[in-house]
């Protein structure tokens, strides 16, 4: 048995369709595309590192706050005997590999591993047991441009920042590299359904696309 483990924490197609855009013209079908893509995206990059994976869905996540779901989540994880955790979304799509097995190898060095994203939420937490303190990770202000603050007031100055990135999220215009093979996968998505990513950067414009706008709302695993 490993001793680390991955939680995917995302909603389904069908649910995350109802609380969240991904299109310019609100499409709940192209948001349950891309939904389903990212999800089997980070599902299979998962299973590539030297962790154990595991999908908590909207089903699967138990509480009434999203504090008690994702609490809960970590807690369940432990109980099966690992003895770290690393969390992630569904809707970062710059994550890589690299990062993942990162973040592993710096929990399973006894760290606790933080990735801050450009609106003052985070994008991966990494917790050995030892650090997890259940009442105070469910009581972190989730879903605020705080919470990367909160998070880190937690743990003292005993944690690695990761690079910081840009999650696909609410209510902003997002900057991808196109280069990228999800973001390539989610701009056709999207242009199917008559939605043309605009170029905003002249200075580099083969590499940064519009590709939200502010029908865009909630992460992708809020309720």
């Amino acid at each position: 048995m490993n001793k680390s483990a991955i939680i995917l924490f995302a909603h389904l197609p069908d649910f995350e369709a109802r609380v969240k855009s991904l299109s310019y013209l609100s499409s709940k079908r192209a948001t349950k595309r891309i939904s389903a893509f990212l999800t089997q995206h980070f599902f299979k990059l998962s299973k590539q590192t030297t962790a154990d994976t595991f999908l908590i869905d909207t089903y699967h996540q138990n509480g009434t706050t999203f504090g008690q779901r994702i609490a809960n989540a970590f807690e369940d994880i432990y109980a099966k005997g690992y003895q770290n955790v690393i969390c992630i979304g569904n809707d970062c799509p710059n994550l890589t590999l690299d990062n993942l097995q990162n973040a592993i190898s710096e929990t399973e060095n006894g760290k606790v591993v933080l990735g801050p994203t450009q609106d003052g939420g985070t994008y991966l937490i990494g917790i050995p047991r030892s650090h997890f303190d259940k009442y105070a990770f469910e009581n972190v202000k989730w879903q605020t441009n705080n919470t990367y603050k909160e998070l880190k007031s937690s743990f003292g100055s005993d944690f690695l920042q990761l690079e910081m990135k840009t999650e696909v999220d609410h209510k902003k215009v997002f900057l991808l590299e196109c280069e990228n093979y999800v973001v390539k996968v989610l701009i056709n998505i999207i242009n199917e359904y008559c939605f043309i990513p605009r170029i905003i950067y002249k200075s580099n414009p083969q590499r940064v696309f519009l590709i939200g706008s502010s029908f865009l709302k909630a992460p992708p695993f809020s309720i």
